[in-house]
């Protein structure tokens, strides 16, 4: 499938995702790089600002598949689960969804990329990064740590604070 992808960022929603909730779980995959989510969507960043031709492939196994990680130069993983119509819809701000039949169930799903020039503005709206997705049923397995992209001559980029960190990082402001 092809996505357009605008602001840095898409989304994966398998039909219980509440609009309402991207912005949080966008503040928390920027604190936390490179996604988030909360069972219901999964917000991913992209270090492209933007590919308006972006490939996806999606794949679903009966179990993890193997690791191939050293293949890809941004991985994470996340949990979700896909409602009884099946569909999974991949949205990006100011961009039409797209969206493809997965089977009901609780999924990890692996989200993968690579091809990428710059952490930002490519230098073109279709820089040529692809992604896959890879679905398994295991929606409380544990997780694999996430993998970012390390730009030659830049590294990776600083996580985010949230709203709710104290400024100087030293903990949760309650207030």
């Amino acid at each position: 499938m092809v996505l357009a992808m605008d602001y840095g960022q898409f989304c994966l929603d398998g039909g219980l995702g509440d609009i309402d909730n991207e912005m949080d779980l966008l503040e928390q995959a920027q604190a936390e790089q490179p996604s988030a989510g909360d069972g219901s969507m999964l917000v991913v960043l992209c270090p492209h600002q933007n590919n308006f031709e972006m490939s996806i492939d999606v794949q679903v196994f009966a179990c993890r598949p193997a690791a191939d990680r050293s293949e890809w130069q941004q991985v994470s993983e996340g949990h979700l689960e896909i409602d009884a119509p099946g569909i999974l819809s991949l949205s990006s701000p100011t961009t039409e969804p797209v969206t493809v039949a997965v089977p009901p169930g609780q999924y990890v799903v692996e989200v993968s990329g690579r091809g990428f020039v710059n952490y930002g503005w490519p230098g073109s709206t279709t820089p040529g990064d692809v992604w896959r997705l890879r679905l398994w049923p295991g929606g409380d397995s544990a997780l694999e740590p996430a993998q970012l992209w390390n730009m030659p001559g830049y590294g990776t980029p600083e996580n985010t604070a949230t709203s709710t960190e104290v400024p100087d990082g030293s903990g949760t402001d309650l207030s």
